[in-house]
């Protein structure tokens, strides 16, 4: 057996680091860390003992995690470092370094690292092990010692510094109960959760859409199985879990297994009420229909522009007409939406942005979420942004929220992209006719407060 801690370090601000898409939340919302939930369900085994210690969501010290982990003695530290917060993160690395424990490794993941591995191996002494890929049975192996299984690590062994292979594709994967009991008396919370408490999962890992300023078609599919997800479900009712986050970067990849999953929280009469994210372009009228009987309230959206000829440059395929009739389908069953979009790609001009909010209007979503886009590590749009000099090859701030601008544009300045972010939030969320609505679609005094509370912060983000 080992001692594990699972830590997310604190900070000043509301990081949410998660899914390779660091950033700093835009008002009062933070989910729980999926790769630390699915990492606790691949580590809780041979009698592993997993301990949660989330600084950001409980608003922790560095003198008290210190404190906390002295207490535990842990055989190992499995810690998050992101690209957003990375200076900071170095700041409570050197923290960890000066405060060593007999017998203790840490163990780095997260966007970062997708690209810095050798660098962290080599510049801290007391960091051994580097996870490529937190859906990877690869950490279990080194946890028992079963050096020739290690699949989707990097590690140091007397300075001589060996990357373990990615696992391979279309891998069907099993996995044991996560930690739930632990992450679900945190304070993790979203502006559309109904009924606390709510939690974090997912079926799959990896999308195959080849969207330019997107890492994720770069990733190892992982698909679990079915009865594995139903595994996952019932502990969670046993444990009355209300809400379900299904934090896959695109539902329904597997149509017929998404499809079975949902007859079977029909069948079983679960009654969660979930959420999660798809493309317009997969969503149809009938499984939009089977998701609202399995109780979904809430489907996220990536729709990123209003002009086709962004949606086509960076490869999202889908046509203006398709996510009109999608939301309009939304709207009918009752199923609220949150749709995404994406502001400062290279070529967009100021009245493009502009456009962009005003579609936003246009299809009406419950919520939306207005993002800077940032040239991440193995994508098209960041070979682009070098080639044309919108950034340098130092580059690794990359914050998608915002907080912060990471490059260049070719037609709008900083100051113009400001006004835009202004803009979004009055012209969307302070409407008067889309408060009414909002208000009248209030289902519990959990809603009531997380609206409020959003409201404030987003106000904060306007001056």
């Amino acid at each position: 057996m080992k001692k594990i801690v699972l830590l997310n370090f604190p900070w000043t601000k509301l990081y949410i680091r998660d899914y390779y898409c660091s950033k700093v939340s835009k008002a009062d919302y933070v989910n729980a860390p999926v790769d630390l939930v699915i990492l606790s369900w691949i580590l809780n085994d041979w009698n592993n003992q997993l301990t949660l210690i989330d600084g950001i969501i409980d608003k922790l010290s560095w003198e008290q995690i210190l404190k906390q982990i002295k207490e535990i003695e842990p055989d190992c530290i499995i810690w998050l470092i992101w690209s957003a917060s990375l200076n900071e993160d170095k700041i409570f690395l050197n923290e960890l370094l000066n405060n060593k424990w007999n017998n203790c490794e840490l163990i780095l993941t997260w966007d970062i690292l997708q690209t810095e591995w050798d660098k962290f191996l080599t510049d801290y002494e007391w960091v051994k092990w580097i996870i490529i890929s937190y859906f990877s049975k690869g950490i279990l192996e080194y946890i028992n010692w079963n050096f020739d299984a290690i699949t989707d690590m990097s590690i140091k062994l007397d300075w001589v510094i060996k990357h373990f292979p990615k696992s391979v594709k279309d891998n069907q994967f099993e996995i044991n109960l996560p930690i739930h009991d632990q992450f679900i008396t945190k304070n993790y919370r979203m502006p559309f959760v109904r009924n606390y408490p709510f939690a974090t999962t997912l079926m799959t890992y990896w999308c195959p859409f080849q969207c330019s300023f997107c890492i994720m078609n770069t990733l190892t599919f992982k698909e679990r199985t079915v009865e594995n997800m139903v595994k996952e479900l019932d502990y969670l009712k046993s444990i009355w879990v209300k809400e379900i986050l299904f934090l896959d970067q695109t539902i329904a990849i597997n149509k017929a297994n998404f499809k079975k999953l949902l007859n079977i929280m029909i069948e079983k009469q679960y009654n969660f009420w979930w959420f999660w994210f798809s493309r317009v372009d997969i969503m149809d009228e009938d499984t939009l229909k089977l998701c609202q009987k399995a109780w979904c309230h809430t489907l996220w959206f990536w729709i990123e522009s209003w002009s086709q000829f962004i949606l086509d440059k960076y490869r999202k395929w889908y046509k203006i007409d398709q996510i009109k009739k999608t939301f309009t389908i939304a709207r009918w069953l009752w199923i609220k939406t949150l749709a995404t979009f994406l502001l400062w790609l290279p070529e967009e001009t100021f009245e493009m942005a502009n456009s962009t909010i005003e579609f936003a209007k246009e299809i009406d979503p419950d919520f939306a979420s207005f993002n800077f886009a940032v040239p991440r590590f193995w994508t098209a749009l960041r070979d682009e942004a070098l080639q044309e000099n919108l950034i340098d090859e130092s580059m690794d701030n990359m914050d998608q929220s915002w907080s912060n601008i990471a490059m260049h544009n070719r037609f709008m300045t900083k100051k113009q992209i400001e006004s835009i972010k202004r803009k979004a939030i009055i012209w969307f969320y302070f409407r008067p006719k889309y408060i009414l609505r909002r208000f009248m679609s209030l289902k519990s005094y959990a809603e009531l407060k997380s609206n409020i509370n959003n409201a404030i912060w987003l106000l904060k983000n306007i001056f």
